[in-house]
C-alpha cells in the first residue's frame, strides 16, 4: 500500500488484521507504520515489486502523478496483470488517465471510492464504491471483505467517483442540518447531549447526526476525523457534478458557503462539526 496517511492507515490495519501481509511506503515518519504491522519498504518500486495487490490511497492529483510516473515509480516496478486498487477521489477524466498508463503497462485497475470517516473505516462500517470489471471485483473480493463488509459494484472504471460526490454532497447537507437543529435545541434550553441523543434515535437521526452531534454537544472539533480541509476538494467537485448534470441543487447551494467560510476563517483543521459555531455566530 502507498498512501499510509489518515484514511489509508485504518484500511491498512484492517487488512493486516485479516491476516494480510501488507508493505507499505510514507515518505513522512514511516517507522510510525510499524507498531501497526506493516512492513517498511525505502520506495515506492519495492512496494511494487512485493505487491500481489496494490493499493493507492493518496491526497491529491500531483501526488499521484509523482508516485505513479515518477522515475522509480510505480509504472516503472509494475508487473504483467498485476492489480492495483485505486482508494484515492480525483476528477473522472483524471483517473481515467491514471488508469489508462496502468493498463498501457499490463496493470489491472480497479477504483475503489470510500464513503466513510476514518473512525468508520477503523470500525469497518465505510462502504466502498467499486468501478471496474465484474471479473476483478470477484478477484478482489479476499482484499475487499477484509476492508469492509458494506462494498457495491458501481459500473465501469470512473463511475464510482460519481456516487462518492453524492455521498459527500450529502455529507455537508446533512452536516450543517445537524448543527442547526443542534444549536436550535441548546437556544432552546435543552442539554446538548440529550439533543445528540435523543433525535439521534428518531426519525430525524442521520448518520452525519450520529457521528457529529456528539462531538458538537461535547466541542470536540480537535484532533478532527474530517477536517474542513479534506472536505473543500468534495465540495468543489461536487459542485461541478451537479453543474454538468443540470440538477437543482437548493439544499447544497445552500449549505456549500457555510464550509467555504468555515476554511476561510481558519478553522481549516477542525472537524465539519465546527460548523455550528457559525450558526451560533448568525443566531440573534
Amino acid at each position: 500500500m502507498i498512501g499510509l496517511g489518515q484514511l489509508g492507515l485504518p484500511i491498512a490495519i484492517n487488512l493486516i488484521q485479516a491476516g494480510f501481509r501488507l508493505v507499505g511506503y510514507r515518505r513522512r515518519d514511516p517507522q510510525a507504520l510499524v507498531s501497526c504491522g506493516v512492513q517498511i519498504a525505502q520506495c515506492v518500486a519495492e512496494v511494487v515489486s512485493q505487491a500481489d495487490v496494490l493499493l493507492l490511497c493518496l491526497p491529491g492529483e500531483q501526488a499521484q502523478i509523482e508516485v505513479l510516473l515518477s522515475p522509480g515509480g510505480v509504472l516503472d516496478a509494475l508487473k504483467p496483470g498485476q492489480i492495483v486498487i485505486e482508494l484515492s477521489t480525483y476528477r473522472k477524466e483524471f483517473k481515467l488517465e491514471q488508469a489508462a498508463c496502468i493498463q498501457e503497462r499490463g496493470g489491472r485497475v480497479l477504483e475503489a471510492e470510500v464513503s466513510g470517516s476514518p473512525p468508520m473505516v477503523k470500525q469497518r462500517s465505510a462502504s466502498l464504491y467499486l468501478g471496474g470489471s465484474a471479473e476483478l471485483v470477484g478477484e478482489c473480493k479476499p482484499v475487499l471483505d477484509a476492508i469492509t463488509a458494506r462494498y457495491f459494484h458501481i459500473g465501469e472504471f470512473g463511475s464510482a467517483v460519481a456516487m462518492k460526490l453524492i455521498a459527500n454532497y450529502l455529507v455537508a447537507i446533512h452536516t450543517l442540518a445537524c448543527a442547526e437543529a443542534m444549536n436550535l435545541g441548546t437556544r432552546l434550553g435543552f442539554d446538548p447531549h440529550m439533543v445528540a441523543e435523543v433525535i439521534g434515535h428518531g426519525a430525524g437521526g442521520s448518520t452525519m447526526f450520529t457521528i457529529r452531534a456528539p462531538m458538537m454537544a461535547a466541542r470536540s472539533f480537535s484532533p478532527a476525523p474530517g477536517p474542513f480541509v479534506t472536505l473543500e476538494k468534495y465540495l468543489r467537485l461536487g459542485r461541478e457534478l451537479v453543474d454538468d448534470s443540470g440538477a437543482a441543487s437548493p439544499l447544497f447551494s445552500a449549505a456549500a458557503p457555510y464550509f467555504f467560510r468555515a476554511l476561510a476563517s481558519r478553522m481549516g483543521e477542525e472537524d465539519i462539526s465546527a460548523v455550528i459555531k457559525l450558526l451560533e455566530l448568525e443566531s440573534r
